[in-house]
């Protein structure tokens, strides 16, 4: 392995949803010859120190052929556990899957990936219970970069191209403009975000144009119901992988913030890039860009 400092931490609870995401850690890891660390969190009142570090070490044991691969077990809660171990790790790609569900959703309860994204200044890579066993293996060959408005930044869309690059990937521009009417009068007076089609086009094809390699960057644009049509745009894409800023993959009411609807069925990879962090992958050059 070259002395890339590439660092993905894989965080695991040895569920379904983490076995089934082993062939994307797998993938990316070969990709980039990146460094991986297999992250337990497990409480000492449940399970015994030798019980969590027999079940450590048997989990995803092809990765002992890495290079540089190392396994990590912390006691204590799981939220504490993880922020507090990524803190000390610069730069590192946190890979979370999301949890398996079990019974009926519960009210006011947030989720451990949703308070990692708030906590963390890192970027978190992550999968939804909807993304397929092995669909993820393979060369990627289809990256989107979902834009709600210019407000968000555009480090997303930074990491998503010099991805899409690397990788010789096409890169897509997903943006839903919403439905027009007297409810939103008051959020226009905060956000530069475009109220039509043709103006999302054109701002998105601005954004295109300033890329590396624009030649191979699509743009999707359509109007409606937001959680709908992203998925709609998803599939007419193809992408194995979508960047959303930190901004857009949380949502927040009276009572709570939560991860976005729109996102909570999302079929393919989920990257959520922290804003002005370092990349795992190196940085397109992209200026500040706001709709024409």
């Amino acid at each position: 392995m070259t002395d890339s400092n590439r660092h993905l931490i894989f965080a695991t609870s040895f569920s379904d949803a983490c076995h089934a995401a082993i062939p994307s850690v797998a993938r990316i890891v070969d990709t980039l010859s990146a460094r991986l660390t297999i992250l337990h969190v497990y409480d000492p009142q449940k399970k015994t120190f030798r019980e969590a570090d027999s079940m450590l070490h048997s989990f995803f044991a092809e990765a002992d052929n890495y290079p540089h691969c190392e396994r990590q077990m912390i006691s204590g809660p799981v939220f504490e556990g993880i922020t507090e171990f990524c803190r000390h790790q610069k730069d590192a790609l946190l890979f979370l899957p999301a949890s398996d569900r079990i019974g009926l959703p519960r009210p006011f309860h947030r989720s451990l990936r949703h308070r990692i994204i708030r906590a963390l200044p890192a970027s978190m890579w992550t999968l939804n219970q909807t993304q397929k066993i092995g669909s993820s293996s393979g060369r990627v060959k289809h990256i989107a970069a979902w834009l709600t408005c210019p407000e968000e930044g555009l480090d997303h869309v930074r990491q998503a191209a010099a991805h899409a690059e690397m990788m010789d990937a096409t890169l897509h521009l997903l943006h839903v403009v919403p439905d027009v009417h007297e409810g939103m009068l008051g959020s226009t007076m905060f956000s530069a975000a475009p109220l039509g089609t043709e103006y999302a086009s054109t701002w998105l094809n601005k954004i295109a144009k300033q890329l590396p390699n624009h030649h191979n960057v699509k743009i999707h644009v359509t109007q409606g119901h937001r959680k709908r049509l992203l998925a709609k745009l998803l599939r007419q894409s193809q992408a194995e992988l979508l960047m959303v800023s930190r901004q857009s993959a949380l949502q927040h009411d009276f009572f709570r913030a939560a991860l976005n609807p729109a996102l909570e069925d999302c079929s393919s990879a989920l990257i959520c890039v922290a804003q002005e962090s370092s990349s795992l992958w190196p940085s397109a050059g992209l200026g500040s860009l706001q709709p024409a």
